[in-house]
């Protein structure tokens, strides 16, 4: 009997151990799709009731993302965020790194920032909604659109790529009008 039952147990752990590691595997293959899927622009509109950092209040406001991929689980990109009726007069340009573990999606910004996570997203060739994190009580969802069309190069014109994994001091932030309080 005491043999079985140390057979039983083997065969237990053994089962528990390929189980962990069938996982991992496949939680490192979904990584590795999405961050090839978020490659590119992406343009829609961030819902929430929100007081920000330039002390602006509203329910919404437009955004435009871009993701650069650099290895299997991350890169860099750049973020804008402005007002459609005077969008070179109103914005809010930051580069940021981003990276992919476990489903979650991390944003590190130039302008040292909180970080932001986006959990609990969705994610096609064509749309980009869920909800972000970024430290605060405040409910942030988004919804972006596969943009191919959108032109950065009032933005990052004379940009150079100076980022780099670990850091993200020498990266460029610009700001005008009622983004720049």
């Amino acid at each position: 009997m005491k043999q079985m039952f140390t057979y039983m147990a083997m065969a237990m752990m053994t089962m528990a151990l390929f189980t962990s590691c069938d996982r991992e595997f496949w939680e490192d293959m979904e990584d590795r799709h999405e961050a090839s899927t978020l490659d590119g622009t992406w343009t829609g509109y961030i819902d929430t009731y929100y007081y920000d950092r330039w002390g602006l209040t509203g329910d919404s406001y437009r955004t435009t993302m871009y993701f650069e991929r650099e290895n299997a689980y991350g890169g860099w990109g750049y973020e804008v965020d402005y007002d459609l009726n005077n969008r070179y007069g109103d914005y809010y340009y930051c580069e940021f790194r981003w990276d992919i573990y476990k489903g979650s999606i991390r944003l590190r910004y130039a302008d040292s920032w909180n970080d932001v996570y986006i959990n609990n997203y969705s994610l096609s060739g064509d749309y980009f909604k869920g909800r972000m994190d970024d430290g605060t009580t405040k409910d942030i969802y988004f919804k972006l659109a596969y943009d191919s069309y959108f032109d950065w190069g009032y933005w990052t014109r004379g940009c150079t790529r100076s980022m780099t994994n670990d850091s993200t001091a020498n990266n460029k932030v610009m700001a005008s009008g009622k983004f720049a309080k």
